[in-house]
């Protein structure tokens, strides 16, 4: 009679644990979370099926406001995903790139220059930026390593639980309800829409003399800051001793003034440096001309292009991808991923109308995967 008592209380404390559980986890994935366009496009990633992507990007909000993986797929055929997030670190590059390496074999993946071209290594420890990687990998043994060598013993434990630093967040509500639907209508869904791109719908007007005519010639090249510089050199070492010889490195296009003029020069060493490890790098932000960036049209701000710079770009970078490196048609999709590449497509497209509209209309907006725009863009499918 005892033994039977045991087994039932045995029972009832397992299942009241496993409820715990899974009520945390719940919590902690939809709800006590700081949710943004970095977390969904993250959580879009851990989505896509082992295997079947072609091309990653990875970087900073230069990248993921630069290429459009369902764009790329409708005009090339290859399947993408941009890994990236807002201000990544160079020590969160090397993490995004082994979290990448952890599901996806892809063909090329472009590695964008930001991260290493700041004259001061004051984002190495911002903690803001490295969350907004960090808070969205699920644990691992890369996330482990990044912790563990990376951040002090004492806030170890809000690292591989963020609930704890967030507990608090619901005091902000019903504001982040929508990133939370947002994202628990991806996972339903099972896949992500828009691959990590983000846009808006601003064009930026600058009385300031864009430089971009002259990068073409620039040649002069300034030394990286000391830490960053040290930081490059490690991760391609990393990049050698892995025998990753899919990896390149890329610098999109910017708007490009006087007072960031220094970054172009940095980007010119940092070139040489990545060539002399036998790595290339697409200085993209040389090519404005050729990619047929109009600096009156195509730019969001002066760090980032807007819909139509986005759109150019992919375009080039995509018949480049096709042409340079071999990246043609995928032909490993079953029919259930066809579907959804297919509806990332058009939603590429839908996105594009929907900004074409905005803009024309002098309505400035932030886009991203979010229900509102999933939902509004919809209205301009063809």
């Amino acid at each position: 009679m005892k033994s039977r008592l045991y087994v039932t209380r045995t029972v009832k404390i397992a299942c009241l644990m496993l409820a715990l559980m899974i009520s945390v986890a719940f919590l902690q994935q939809y709800v006590l979370r700081r949710l943004d366009h970095n977390s969904i496009r993250l959580d879009g990633f851990y989505l896509e099926d082992p295997n079947s992507l072609d091309v990653v990007t990875i970087g900073a909000s230069d990248i993921y406001t630069s290429f459009i993986p369902g764009r790329a797929y409708a005009k090339f055929g290859f399947t993408g995903y941009s890994v990236a997030s807002e201000s990544i670190t160079s020590e969160g590059l090397k993490t995004a790139l082994k979290e990448v390496l952890r599901t996806q074999k892809p063909k090329v993946i472009l590695i964008e220059a930001n991260a290493f071209l700041y004259g001061k290594s004051d984002n190495e420890k911002n903690e803001a930026h490295i969350r907004k990687l960090m808070d969205n990998l699920p644990i691992s043994m890369n996330k482990i390593d990044y912790v563990t060598n990376n951040v002090a013993p004492e806030d170890w434990a809000e690292y591989y639980m963020p609930i704890i630093k967030y507990h608090s967040i619901w005091r902000d509500y019903p504001s982040p309800g929508l990133r939370a639907v947002s994202t628990l209508k991806q996972d339903l869904r099972g896949y992500s829409y828009l691959k990590g791109f983000r846009t808006t719908t601003s064009v930026f007007k600058s009385d300031t003399k864009c430089l971009n005519s002259k990068l073409a010639k620039e040649n002069e090249a300034y030394d990286l800051n000391p830490e960053l510089q040290s930081k490059l050199e490690e991760l391609l070492e990393f990049c050698k001793e892995e025998k990753l010889d899919n990896v390149v490195f890329v610098r999109a296009p910017h708007y490009v003034m006087r007072q960031t003029y220094d970054r172009v020069k940095r980007s010119n060493k940092m070139a040489e440096i990545v060539k002399s490890y036998g790595f290339d790098y697409l200085n993209l932000e040389r090519q404005v001309k050729e990619i047929g960036i109009d600096e009156a049209t195509d730019f969001y701000n002066a760090d980032h292009m807007n819909i139509y710079g986005a759109a150019k770009f992919t375009d080039y970078l995509g018949k480049l991808l096709q042409d340079k490196y071999g990246v043609g048609k995928t032909e490993h999709l079953t029919r259930l991923q066809q579907m959804r590449w297919q509806k990332a497509a058009e939603s590429a497209e839908s996105l594009y109308n929907y900004c074409d509209y905005l803009i024309k209309s002098n309505k400035e907006i932030k886009l991203e995967e979010d229900i509102n725009t999933l939902r509004d863009m919809d209205r301009f499918k063809k």
